[in-house]
């Protein structure tokens, strides 16, 4: 490459980004054309994974939730002395509650395993390489049982910060005597604001600090604990970079999805129940709301899909953009993309079975991602 002006020469650009520390920009531009141009691969598997966990959904919202809702409708009908109704009512209550909760684990076990799998095709096109749908799960099949312990500890420690939360507020409850005061319920109340405030916050640092770990376990080939310390690493001395980026891409993504669905939701909401003909039984009401909610959560899957592909796209490029900060991971990319040959596998990858964490084993460029050393001097800083 001819030097430009001033003796500068620009950095290489074999694929997505070029191969160096990357600006906002550049991270939400990669994404969506790593996103662009492994269609397939990334909105088929996301669209899939989105649609499963979409059938689920209704599924317990037709076969539970219906039920609910109608006895709910029909409420002032329950002889309240009469201890078999409101036992049939609380068992139909409890049986609602466990379903949500499994669809809702259902859903973070089958997110965990999409981000992991499409974080794939991003690193494969930063060196300009395109990844088929049946490569993609190839390649993450050997990672799938550390994604989903990964998904499992992260659903523990939500449960665990629910509880914790919730024995406070019971706790204050029973302190302040609210049942018999209608002061305390209001102080109550305030209290829990404020306590909640605290969680959120940690929840928010938490969560960036860990966002890596899914490409972690993906590209240097790591278990679920391993992979939480070196996103734990990555992150070090770059929260705050770390977190606005991935906060604006929700943002934007959040904006292109209710653009679509809001006014879909509304539309579905209003043309239903027109159909259903006037004064409704609860049952028809019933009928309608799920119809409504069935065709929103469809339209909802869709979109999702291409809003998944770019988030996910996002924090794989974060990941790149840090580990060429730290690790001086852009070296290592260049030193492939100079061979001109796609071994099929993805980049930076280490040699199955070669690091170990806390050896001095290295990856297939002679880097150990355990223990990358002192970041040196002049390279481009934090």
């Amino acid at each position: 490459m001819q030097p430009g002006f001033n003796n500068y020469v620009a950095p290489p650009k074999p694929g997505v980004i070029p191969l160096r520390p990357l600006g906002l920009g550049e991270i939400l531009d990669g994404a969506f054309q790593a996103a662009r141009r492994n269609g397939k691969a990334m909105f088929g598997s996301a669209l899939i994974f989105q649609l499963a966990t979409t059938a689920v959904s209704l599924a317990v919202m037709f076969l539970v939730f219906g039920r609910f809702m109608s006895d709910l409708f029909t409420m002032d009908t329950i002889n309240s002395n009469d201890a078999a109704e409101l036992e049939a009512f609380g068992g139909g209550l409890v049986t609602f509650s466990l379903s949500m909760l499994l669809t809702a684990f259902f859903a973070v076990l089958i997110q965990m395993v999409l981000q992991g799998a499409l974080v794939v095709p991003v690193l494969r096109a930063v060196l300009n390489r395109k990844t088929t749908f049946g490569q993609m799960w190839r390649l993450t099949k050997p990672r799938v049982g550390s994604l989903i312990l990964l998904a499992v500890l992260y659903a523990a420690a939500t449960l665990v910060a629910i509880l914790l939360f919730t024995a406070i507020v019971v706790g204050l409850i029973f302190a302040m005597d609210a049942p018999n005061s209608s002061t305390a319920v209001l102080g109550v109340i305030g209290l829990s604001l404020l306590l909640s405030l605290p969680f959120v916050a940690a929840a928010v640092w938490l969560g960036t600090k860990v966002l890596l770990a899914p490409a972690a376990i993906v590209v240097e080939n790591v278990g679920a604990i391993a992979g939480i310390k070196r996103s734990w690493q990555l992150t070090r001395r770059n929260w705050w970079r770390t977190f606005g980026t991935s906060i604006l891409a929700a943002i934007i993504a959040a904006v292109i999805g209710s653009v679509i669905t809001t006014p879909v939701s509304l539309l579905v909401s209003f043309l239903v129940p027109l159909m259903m003909g006037g004064d409704p039984t609860a049952d028809q009401s019933v009928t309608a709301m799920l119809v409504a909610q069935a065709i929103a959560s469809v339209v909802g899957a869709i979109v999702g899909a291409v809003t998944l592909a770019f988030q996910t796209g996002v924090m794989a490029l974060i990941y790149v953009d840090l580990r060429m900060r730290r690790d001086g991971f852009d070296i290592a990319l260049l030193k492939e993309s100079e061979t001109g040959k796609d071994d099929g596998g993805i980049p930076g990858s280490p040699v199955p079975g070669a690091v170990v964490p806390g050896s001095q084993a290295t990856d297939a460029f002679g880097h150990n991602p355990y223990n990358p050393g002192p970041q040196q001097p002049g390279h481009y800083g934090q």
